[in-house]
């Protein structure tokens, strides 16, 4: 499965992004460098032409000094917002809310996967963790090396600096809820 945005907010993002890098003086090519991502794939983000993973936003609003959130929703939204979507149209994330504070941002995030889907995350800067809460199926949580599994109800913390996995192994849509914490950007 693939971890990329959905149509939705490539529009908010290509505006944002651009209007981020313009405001601090930032070529192209700069930003590339700092966010490591191609100079090519940064024009066609700011063209609304490029499907970007999630772990691509992260950086590059990082090298902007921007949270993810003001980076993916349209200019004084605070409305969710949908951000990933799977191969299956049952399978998507929505940011609901995010709240930036002294050294930190907290992110609010409801996801829902299809059977037999999975969510593959690329390693988060260090001090990142989450809380995940399932409402609803199976939810197969990986990270540092292990395996666990959530039924509805169940809750896990854990730091994401070394990556994670989200997989539905039942034969029910799977529903849960994931609070973020990350380090204040900038």
């Amino acid at each position: 499965m693939s971890e990329h945005t959905p149509l939705q907010v490539f529009s908010h993002v290509a505006r944002n992004l651009r209007e981020a890098r313009q405001q601090r003086g930032l070529s192209q090519e700069k930003l590339a460098a700092s966010a490591e991502v191609s100079r090519r794939m940064l024009i066609n983000i700011e063209a609304g032409a490029s499907n970007v993973s999630i772990a691509t936003l992260d950086r590059l609003a990082s090298a902007l000094g921007l949270t993810f959130s003001e980076l993916v929703r349209a200019p004084g939204s605070d409305a969710p917002v949908r951000v990933w979507q799977g191969d299956s149209g049952d399978s998507h994330a929505t940011l609901l809310h995010s709240l930036a504070l002294a050294g930190c941002t907290l992110e609010l995030w409801q996801w829902q996967l299809a059977p037999g889907d999975s969510y593959l995350a690329a390693p988060d800067p260090a001090g990142c963790g989450e809380i995940v809460e399932v409402h609803s199926g199976t939810l197969q949580l990986a990270y540092a090396g292990s395996e666990h599994t959530l039924q509805a109800g169940d809750t896990a913390g854990y730091g994401t600096e070394l990556g994670y996995r989200y997989h539905n192994p039942g034969s029910n849509l799977l529903r849960f809820q994931r609070s973020i914490v990350m380090p204040a950007p900038g």
